[in-house]
């Protein structure tokens, strides 16, 4: 027997990084929701989306709160929202760790995709970038047919895939250090 002969069972599981661009922050509600009809498709557009919704509550916190809600699968309820998402600064520093901002004002982030099966069908977990803490945080996301977008949105766009919402994301409410 060979000495890099794989152990039985054990497998390696594929990793991908892939890196999702915002060209800019959308001013208003119409215009997230134009970047979400695009991004949703992918589980790494919409990790994307959901990192970027926390940027534009920091901003704006009622248009923020529009947003988190279009993006997740179970609203948080307004008690779960005051407490689970920080005001202002604090908010704005989370949001920011996971974009690397570019010269001409675009942001980029990293999300790595693994071959990991999922616990529930229909759910992925996926890792945005956090150059906060320098690591990767999960996001859990939910794939829901085409027919739910044109229901619950009006959007009328035809997606390969089935697009995805966000269903669990605490760790990406965790604070980052200072300075980073």
């Amino acid at each position: 027997m060979s000495g890099n002969a794989a152990s039985p069972g054990v497998s390696k599981l594929k990793e991908e990084l892939r890196i999702v661009k915002i060209d800019e922050v959308p001013a208003d509600y119409s215009g997230f929701m134009r970047l979400f009809e695009d991004l949703a498709a992918t589980p790494e557009g919409a990790a994307t989306l959901f990192a970027l919704a926390l940027l534009m509550t920091a901003r704006d916190r009622e248009l923020g709160r529009k947003c988190i809600d279009a993006l997740t699968a179970v609203p948080p309820e307004t008690r779960e929202f005051e407490a689970e998402f920080p005001e202002g600064e604090e908010l704005e520093a989370i949001a920011r760790s996971y974009f690397l901002e570019r010269p001409d004002g675009a942001l980029e982030a990293a999300v790595k995709l693994t071959g990991e099966k999922p616990l529930k069908r229909h759910c992925r977990t996926v890792y945005i970038g956090c150059r906060g803490t320098a690591g990767y945080r999960p996001v859990t996301l939910v794939s829901k047919p085409p027919r739910y977008f044109k229901k619950r949105y009006g959007i009328r766009k035809d997606y390969y895939n089935d697009p995805w919402l966000t269903a669990e994301y605490p760790s990406l409410l965790l604070p980052v250090p200072r300075g980073r």
